[in-house]
């Protein structure tokens, strides 16, 4: 009968670590191979500066974020930081950098934590 109780829980554990694992290879495959393309269609050419579009980069990442992300999570968030000088919000809608965080609260409470930095460099 011990056996049998000491059998299930190694059972129970065992699918645990492999939920959890599945779980953060996917959420990594999704966030580490977010389409470059995505932000390659909200730079514009102004002045002969590169700028990112600060609500296209919101508008189409959420879009992806949320139909890759909740295949794996429930509760996620996504942020966005945009002046790369001093790490601060962009106030107008052109910025020349982008800081993506992506936070994905999985079992418990153990959290997947990413982040990704693009910059624009040159005219």
């Amino acid at each position: 009968m011990i056996l049998l109780f000491i059998s299930a829980i190694l059972v129970s554990f065992t699918g645990l670590l492999f939920s959890l694992n599945f779980s953060m290879q996917g959420l990594n495959r999704a966030v580490i191979n977010t389409p470059i393309e995505l932000l390659y269609r909200t730079v514009s050419y102004e002045d002969e500066i590169l700028k990112f579009e600060k609500d296209r980069v919101e508008a189409d990442l959420s879009h992806y974020y949320s139909v890759s992300l909740s295949r794996y999570c429930k509760d996620y968030s996504v942020d966005y930081f945009y002046n790369k000088v001093d790490g601060s919000m962009c106030l107008n809608n052109r910025c020349d950098a982008v800081e993506i965080t992506v936070n994905c609260k999985l079992i418990m409470n153990y959290t997947f934590y990413r982040v990704m930095y693009y910059e624009l460099k040159g005219k």
